[in-house]
């Protein structure tokens, strides 16, 4: 993979039986062991707010999700215990865990959770808790494409 790549990003998130996707434009770069996939998210219906930059951080057996802008948040995911994160907008703040049932990266031409080359899925389970009660159970897939 060349040092960094232009890509296109569906992000597919279940929860209770609801679905949203939302596709965005950003840059994936390997950097050690670990792939990173930055984006920006606009706020819909506020044409002059500051967009959240996000950052995702993949390797082997963990995830890192980091959003700053409009919203300052972290999550940490990995299979066997909770692992704690935090949120913070203008309206609320509050601190979070993450319980990582399933974390993989799935991609036709490498082995299991292999860093690959685009196109791959990364995909994950979870329950999230909010001062320790059961807030909601996810499952995310997310699908990374190279631009041309």
């Amino acid at each position: 993979m060349s040092e960094r790549m232009n890509v296109s990003i569906k992000l597919e998130s279940r929860q209770d039986g609801a679905v949203q996707v939302n596709e965005h434009r950003g840059e994936l770069f390997r950097k050690d062991r670990s792939l990173y996939i930055r984006y920006e998210e606009p706020i819909e219906g506020e044409a002059n707010s500051e967009p959240i930059r996000s950052l995702i951080r993949y390797r082997q057996g963990e995830l890192l999700i980091t959003r700053r802008g409009a919203v300052d948040s972290e999550q940490l995911f990995a299979v066997g215990g909770k692992r704690a994160g935090r949120y913070r907008s203008p309206i609320m703040s509050f601190q979070m865990e993450t319980e990582t049932e399933q974390l993989a990266l799935h991609a036709e031409d490498a082995a299991e959770g292999e860093l690959a080359e685009p196109p791959f899925t990364i995909e994950w389970k979870y329950d999230l808790w909010i001062d320790e009660h059961l807030s909601g159970r996810f499952h995310i897939r997310l699908h990374i494409q190279g631009e041309q």
